[in-house]
């Protein structure tokens, strides 16, 4: 096939239509549908987007008539050979705009450490741009760096192959012969060495992040965990119960357990969400305001010492009815049926 042929074959409009599917489906969902991989080198640019260029143009020939629904250039060198010359003569440009020449800042260590908590929690898979665990941890990285200048800063495709340079330096994905993206950095490498083999340490520390508490544990953060309050309004069930969901808190106390004991387990019972259900586990546990209600005065606080972390049933036991068990009570009546 001729390039003269591809050239008057592809059309603006044709191109116009393959660019909204490719806004309507997603990256991933759209190089499935036409049988492409993403580029490379050349990305095409339009209305301040990049879009993956050698699927773009198949899928604008699959629309004429009388043309194939996807048409892969295989007998073509490259991308300057047939789709820069013939975007180019449509009008399509290959250089970023102005604004967005510059380059985004690279992944900090924060950052890295909630994609790959991310990475863990899809269980290695490609969730893909469109995923919205992945839209939510894009805004999340924007919103933390101030929203950011660049339409590209870690967007949802930039996101999403975060997670693949992450899948290259897993041995679970490697030992059967995948390879990932082979561009992780080497900050990369020493995020996934740090917690390779801590998924509970992991999990807390992004969550931790995401409350605005810095993810090492160090002594500033001890600190902060014994000086930290959370103000009191009105005295009732309903303030109580937002007492043990204030999630900055929560983060705290599992932060200071973790360091202290190495691992999160119910005050009353000993029950372990990680030695139980593994990976799915990591991280959680249930916050108890061990304040009694009626105690609590206007304007009081809470520390980060006055929550007792309990499994589930024996934080319902203790609400059980009323008057509310003690912490103390609590582990009595375990230890006397166990």
């Amino acid at each position: 096939m001729a390039i003269e042929r591809i050239t008057s074959n592809v059309t603006r409009p044709a191109v116009l239509a393959a660019l909204a599917e490719y806004d309507e489906l997603g990256q991933k969902s759209f190089l499935a549908k036409y049988g492409y991989g993403r580029a490379t080198r050349y990305q095409l640019w339009h209305e301040g987007k990049p879009y993956d260029s050698k699927a773009i143009i198949g899928a604008a020939f699959g629309y004429l008539p009388g043309n194939p629904p996807a048409l892969r250039f295989n007998e073509f060198s490259g991308g300057l050979v047939y789709v820069v010359p013939v975007l180019e003569a449509l009008g399509f440009s290959f250089e970023p705009p102005v604004t967005l020449a510059k380059r985004n800042p690279s992944w900090s260590r924060e950052e890295l450490i909630l994609a790959l908590d991310l990475y863990h929690r899809h269980g290695g898979r490609d969730p893909g741009d469109t995923h919205p665990d992945v839209i939510a941890l894009s805004a999340l990285l924007r919103e933390m760096a101030g929203g950011a200048g660049l339409i590209t800063f870690r967007n949802a495709n930039g996101v999403a192959m975060k997670l693949m340079n992450f899948r290259s330096l897993d041995p679970v994905f490697t030992a059967g012969g995948g390879k990932g993206l082979n561009s992780a950095s080497k900050l990369d490498r020493m995020v996934w060495d740090e917690f390779a083999d801590d998924r509970q340490a992991l999990a807390i520390a992004a969550e931790a992040i995401r409350q605005g508490i810095t993810a090492d544990l160090d002594e500033d953060v001890l600190d902060e965990i014994e000086s930290y309050e959370a103000k009191e309004g009105r005295v009732s069930y309903r303030l109580h119960r937002h007492l043990e969901r204030d999630r900055k808190i929560v983060a705290l106390r599992k932060m200071s357990a973790l360091k202290k004991h190495g691992k999160l387990e119910c005050e009353a019972c000993d029950f372990d969400f990680l030695a139980t259900y593994g990976p799915r586990g990591a991280g959680y546990i249930e916050a108890h305001h061990t304040n009694p209600v009626h105690a609590m005065s206007q304007g009081e606080t809470t520390k980060v010492s006055d929550l007792a972390l309990l499994c589930a049933n024996c934080h319902r036991m203790v609400h059980a009815a009323k008057p509310w068990l003690t912490l103390a009570q609590l582990r009595v009546l375990v230890s006397e049926r166990s």
